[in-house]
């Protein structure tokens, strides 16, 4: 029941609702449902570009920026090659260290133990990828990532319903407003952090809550605080 309700939530967006929001949405329901300790998205165009869209914590953030740096890991091949992948083990010796060898130096150096992907794809459309990180023992089962992929799916779903792009490069057009919206939202975790000393992962959930308590989409709130402003809550010296 949980997981159908999650699917529709996904899938039956308001036509206004923020692209980023739906996808930091996505990523909340991930890891409230399935056995994973991180997750996060990239998305890929046409011409092979990656960019890092979401994660869940700083090692997924981290770990997401690595592989596209490096050009090698599993979310990348998932996405170029539209298939679910994993969960793929990482250590010496393991898969993914002979799969990805650059990567999997920085992944052991994380703790991880294992990472999955899914392609955000619907109707044979595909625009990136949903990372799955295990740092701990039990990994993610079969199920977990037909579960998984149910959710990138609804997700994808309920922004080609907002937008209905002509092909994918449109669509990715599209979506390059919610990577310029992430940068303005990071800066707005690092003013929040510094401000209330917490971690920038606290940063972020204060952000997320006040946004959805005041009823405003998270980038204008994100903006508002990285110029110094917003609500007096967020802002003791106004």
């Amino acid at each position: 029941m949980r997981v159908a309700e999650a699917v529709l939530g996904l899938a039956r967006r308001a036509a206004d609702v923020d692209v980023l929001d739906l996808l930091y949405d996505l990523t909340d329901q991930v890891l409230a449902m399935l056995a994973v300790q991180g997750t996060g998205i990239t998305i890929v165009d046409t011409r092979g570009s990656v960019r890092h869209v979401t994660a869940s914590d700083e090692c997924c953030r981290y770990l997401e920026e690595i592989q596209i740096e490096l050009g090698e890991g599993p979310c990348l091949d998932s996405a170029r090659s539209n298939s679910l992948l994993g969960p793929v083990a990482f250590g010496d010796g393991s898969p993914g260290a002979t799969r990805w060898p650059r990567f999997a130096a920085h992944t052991r150096a994380e703790g991880v133990v294992a990472i999955s992907a899914v392609p955000l794809r619907v109707s044979g459309t595909t625009i990136g990828a949903l990372n799955l990180i295990n740092t701990r023992p039990p990994v993610i089962t079969s199920l977990d990532l037909d579960v998984a992929q149910a959710l990138a799916s609804a997700a994808t779903a309920g922004f080609l319903n907002q937008h209905r792009p002509l092909d994918q490069e449109e669509l990715v057009d599209q979506l390059r407003e919610a990577l310029n919206n992430r940068i303005t939202i990071e800066q707005a975790k690092g003013v929040l952090s510094e401000r209330f000393h917490i971690s920038v992962d606290e940063a972020f959930a204060l952000l997320r809550g006040h946004a959805r308590t005041l009823r405003l989409p998270l980038k204008d709130l994100a903006i508002e605080l990285a110029k110094g402003r917003g609500p007096s809550e967020l802002n003791p010296a106004r």
